[in-house]
């Protein structure tokens, strides 16, 4: 497990920035943490790197969010576990997509067994992610994060 330290929003967008840089095809990420944690913010940044949209609403409402390249943001707050099987979940785990998953706790045991799991924690300005790959694709995006950015 990777625990970096982060001072705010920003910080919190840049490392987003730096693991879409670093993240290839075929992944499936879970954030987790708070209301208010960060979830979105990192989101956003991935997005940022991976298709040049500087701002890239939450998907809370529209539940699930498609980029160009098989880029999918997925936000579960809003759902219980039956819901998630009205997605078509073999587009968006197809080989080479990149999946962000808010709230994956809402349908565990549902997620690949190759997945980067992001907890976000703390209060305020002062936050941390704890970064944990899992299978040989996160362990290699881990390996390729530049952090600090």
């Amino acid at each position: 497990m990777r625990r970096i330290e982060l001072d705010g929003p920003e910080a919190t967008r840049t490392l987003g920035r730096a693991l879409g840089q670093a993240v290839q095809g075929g992944l499936c990420i879970l954030l987790r943490g708070e209301l208010g944690a960060g979830k979105t913010t990192l989101c956003q940044g991935f997005i940022e790197a991976r298709t040049g949209i500087a701002y890239a609403p939450s998907p809370t409402f529209t539940l699930l969010q498609a980029y160009p390249d098989g880029l999918y943001h997925l936000d579960l707050y809003r759902l219980g576990q039956a819901d998630l099987r009205e997605f078509d979940m073999e587009e968006i785990f197809a080989p080479d997509a990149v999946l962000l998953v808010e709230w994956p706790e809402r349908a565990e045991g549902d997620w690949p067994l190759e997945r980067l799991e992001i907890r976000l924690t703390g209060e305020g300005e002062r936050r941390s992610a704890e970064l944990e790959g899992f299978g040989s694709a996160a362990q290699e995006a881990l390996g390729r994060l530049g952090w600090p950015a």
